[in-house]
C-alpha cells in the first residue's frame, strides 16, 4: 500500500485509514471477537498490565478471557495465576506496578537494569542518603532475599536496618515504596502472592522458573516491537510515554535496532511506527460501525495508547487522565473514547453511569447497555446502565436500562 496522492510525506510512508487502524487495535488488545485463555496469556500479548489497583487489572484481564458462562471465576483467575507464578506483580514501566506473565519477568529485569534514576542528585536529596549508600540499600536487599523466602516489607526494612542501620532501613517502609522500585530496576526484588499478613517480596530469580540472563539492548528492542503489535501505530514520543523516561535519547537505540522490523506510517496526518508484518492486517481490517466496548480504570488500552491524541478527544483527555495519576474507565466506540464511566455494587447488580462527551443514538445506548452486560458479568453480578454526570458533584443520572430507548 503506498502513499496517497494527497499525503504531505514521502512515497516510502504508507498511508493507514485510521478506521482500520482503531479497528485492528480492538482486536490486538482481546476486546473484539479474540480472547485470551489465560491471564498469563493476557499479560504476554500487551507487555504487562497496570497492576497499581488490583481490581483494575483483574477487571482489565477479565475482560480479555475467553470464560463461558461468565462470572466472577474470571476474576479470580488472576489471584489463582498469582499463586501458581504464572503472573508476577512488580514495579516496572512508568515505575508503576504491573502484573506480567512469569515468563517474561527476565526480560523485563533485563530491560530495565540500566535504569538508575536515583543515581540524579535530587534523587538522592529526596531520598536523604548519598549514593554509597542507596548502593549498598539495593544490594543488600538483593543479599537478603537470595535466599528465597518472601518476607513482608516490615520484615525486609528490619533486616535491613539491622545491616545497615535504623536510617536506611525506614526507608523501605515509605508509603509509594520508592526505595523497593530501585531494587526492582535491579531484579533484585518482585512481589510474591499475598496472604494474611499482606503482601510479601521475594527475589525474581527465586521466584521465577527457568530464570534466565538477557542482554539489555535486546531486551529494551523486544518489549517496544511488542508493545507496537498490541498498542501500535505509535509516535517515538509515545514509546517514550510508555517506557516511562523523560527522553527521546532513552528509546531511540532500540527503535533503530528494531528498523528493519518496522514500517513508518501515516495515520491521519500524523507519523508513526508500526511492525511490517502488521501493515497488511491493518490495511485489510474491516471498519466497525457502532461497535462499543467497556474498559475499566486503569485499562492497557488507554495507558499504553498509541496515537493517543487520536483516542482521546483533546477536549476530553482531563476527564480520563484525572488528578493524581488516576485513569477513568473509559466507553470505546469504535475504537475511540466516547465517555467515562464509574459503578457502584449493590448485592447482586452493578450500576453503571455513562458520563458520555456528546450526544448518543439509541442504538449506541443500547450497545452501550450489552457491552455493561459484560463488565458486571465478569464480576458476577447483572448491570443497570444510566447515563450522566461521573467524578462530578453534579446531580444523580438519569436512569436507563440496556433495554430502554
Amino acid at each position: 500500500m503506498s502513499a496517497t496522492a494527497a499525503s504531505p510525506f514521502t512515497a516510502s510512508v504508507l498511508a493507514l485509514p485510521a478506521a482500520q487502524v482503531d479497528a485492528w487495535r480492538i482486536e490486538r488488545q482481546l476486546l473484539g471477537s479474540r480472547r485470551a485463555e489465560t491471564p498469563a496469556e493476557v499479560a504476554q500479548t500487551l507487555v504487562g498490565v497496570q497492576a497499581q489497583v488490583t481490581s483494575s487489572a483483574a477487571l482489565a484481564i477479565a475482560l480479555r478471557t475467553d470464560v463461558s458462562p461468565l462470572s466472577s471465576v474470571a476474576t479470580e483467575q488472576t489471584a489463582i495465576a498469582l499463586r501458581d507464578r504464572r503472573l508476577v506483580r512488580s514495579w516496572a514501566m512508568r515505575g508503576t506496578l504491573h502484573l506480567f506473565a512469569a515468563t517474561d519477568v527476565p526480560t523485563v529485569a533485563a530491560a530495565l537494569s540500566s535504569k538508575e534514576n536515583w543515581r540524579r542528585p535530587a534523587w538522592l536529596r529526596w531520598f536523604g542518603v548519598d549514593e554509597r549508600e542507596m548502593e549498598a540499600l539495593i544490594d543488600t536487599i538483593g543479599e537478603v532475599l537470595d535466599d528465597g523466602r518472601p518476607r513482608t516489607r516490615a520484615e525486609l526494612a528490619d533486616e535491613i536496618g539491622s545491616r545497615l542501620g535504623a536510617k536506611v532501613g525506614k526507608l523501605l517502609l515509605g508509603s509509594w515504596g520508592s526505595a523497593l522500585k530501585v531494587a526492582s530496576d535491579r531484579h533484585y526484588l518482585v512481589q510474591s502472592a499475598e496472604d494474611e499478613a499482606g503482601v510479601r517480596f521475594v527475589r525474581a530469580s527465586r521466584w521465577v522458573e527457568a530464570w534466565r540472563v538477557e542482554d539489555a539492548d535486546e531486551a529494551r528492542a523486544s518489549l517496544i516491537e511488542r508493545y507496537l503489535a498490541a498498542h501500535g501505530p505509535a509516535t517515538a514520543h509515545e514509546i517514550r510515554r510508555w517506557w516511562g523516561v523523560s527522553n527521546l535519547s532513552e528509546v531511540r537505540p532500540a527503535i533503530a535496532r528494531l528498523i528493519d522490523r518496522l514500517s513508518e506510517v501515516d495515520v491521519d496526518g500524523t507519523r508513526a511506527w508500526v511492525r511490517a508484518e502488521d501493515v497488511d492486517a491493518i490495511a485489510s481490517a474491516p471498519p466497525t460501525d457502532g461497535a462499543v466496548v467497556l474498559v475499566g480504570g486503569f485499562d492497557p488500552f488507554i495507558v499504553g495508547a498509541g496515537l493517543r491524541d487520536q483516542l482521546l478527544p483533546a477536549a476530553h483527555v482531563k476527564r480520563v487522565s484525572r488528578t493524581a495519576g488516576w485513569i477513568s474507565p473509559v466507553v470505546l466506540i469504535d475504537g475511540r473514547a466516547a465517555a467515562v464511566w464509574d459503578s457502584k455494587r449493590a448485592g447482586d447488580r452493578l450500576a453503571i453511569t455513562v458520563d458520555a462527551f456528546g450526544p448518543l443514538s439509541a442504538a449506541t445506548r443500547r450497545a452501550i447497555g450489552r457491552a455493561a452486560e459484560r463488565v458486571a458479568a465478569v464480576q458476577g453480578a447483572s448491570a443497570t446502565v444510566a447515563f450522566g454526570p461521573v467524578f462530578t458533584e453534579k446531580g444523580p443520572p438519569l436512569v436507563i436500562t440496556p433495554g430502554d430507548a
